[in-house]
């Protein structure tokens, strides 16, 4: 018997996906499987993966790629433990994140468990982050926006609670986490482990960056949800055009938040708008800006994530 089936679905991504595996085995005071779900990929993924030379990760392939919904589906199917956990091929987790949330599990007797996370850059540096949500408030907001942590990777269930609620839908993909999380959330209140365990890798082949399919599949979830807020969506697409250094979608993005938010934000957009200002002139013109101070909470917060990174990337090394 195992406690956590890992589900990591991949595609061409064995550099990045070397490490977040390596993530996984490290996991310590758990018995787990990992279930790694091959999308058809033609690099040397497979390679990668034997090298671990580690009898807990087995591989299920498709011949051609269905999708990460259904492969994410396809591996939860395979699975042999009570607990699911979904883990996307270029993000990293912290040594004790399993065996925490399944503490929280058992301390609370909740079905799913989210926790925290740090945003990181290629070169393995926190740049983002801040602490979760209480789980109230996020029942509160989850309609609304995904306010989920760490996308897939932050999340596990119970099987039954998957069942129940139903698995990731086929047509979607950006926004396949949300929509899976809204028909938990009906299913019982999560618990939270407010620690920053998911390290949410940013880089330029992230789905989240495709604008136009996420607004499509928002219109998806909305024919179920009637409180989904496009205004956030649009903004949080605007700060990942800005994150790439694409400021005319970004400025265009942020005006259409703002004429879709519900309410509308002024304040709000003028202070996204003045952002894209500073960055232009930063990047294009080189001309020097000077950034707000963060949180000294979320200062704290990014320091404990970035020391388990470096323990981890370090450990590569060796």
């Amino acid at each position: 018997m195992v406690d956590v089936s890992v589900v990591i679905p991949t595609r061409n991504r064995s550099a990045l996906l070397a490490l977040t595996l390596r993530s996984v085995v490290m996991q310590r005071d758990v018995d787990l499987e990992v279930v790694v779900v091959d999308e058809a990929s033609s690099d040397d993924t497979p390679a990668v993966i034997a090298g671990f030379g580690d009898p807990r990760i087995r591989v299920i392939r498709h011949e051609r790629p269905l999708g990460v919904s259904a492969a994410r589906n396809h591996g939860t199917a395979e699975s042999r433990a009570e607990w699911i956990a979904f883990l996307d091929d270029d993000d990293l987790w912290a040594p004790d994140k399993l065996a925490v949330q399944l503490k929280a599990a058992r301390d609370t007797g909740a079905s799913w468990v989210y926790a925290g996370h740090v945003n990181i850059n290629t070169s393995y540096q926190v740049t983002g982050g801040a602490p979760p949500l209480s789980p109230d408030r996020l029942m509160e907001q989850l309609p609304q926006r995904n306010v989920v942590p760490g996308g897939c990777s932050g999340v596990i269930a119970t099987k039954r609670a998957l069942g129940s609620a139903g698995l990731f839908d086929l047509r979607l993909q950006t926004l396949a986490d949300w929509d899976l999380w809204i028909r938990l959330a009906r299913g019982g209140l999560p618990a939270c482990v407010p620690e920053p365990l998911v390290a949410y890798r940013l880089h330029g082949g992230q789905m989240s960056l495709n604008a136009s399919r996420a607004e499509a599949e928002f219109c998806i979830v909305a024919e179920s949800n009637a409180e989904a807020d496009l205004g956030v969506l649009l903004r949080y697409l605007g700060w990942w055009a800005l994150r790439v250094k694409n400021h005319r979608d970004a400025f265009r993005l942020f005006v259409r938040a703002w004429a879709q938010g519900r309410p509308r934000r002024t304040a709000l957009a003028v202070a996204d708008l003045v952002m894209v200002g500073r960055d232009l002139m930063e990047h294009r013109f080189g001309i020097p800006v000077r950034h707000s101070i963060v949180d000294p909470q979320h200062e704290s917060w990014r320091a404990e994530g970035q020391a388990w990174i470096d323990t981890l990337v370090g450990a590569r090394a060796d």
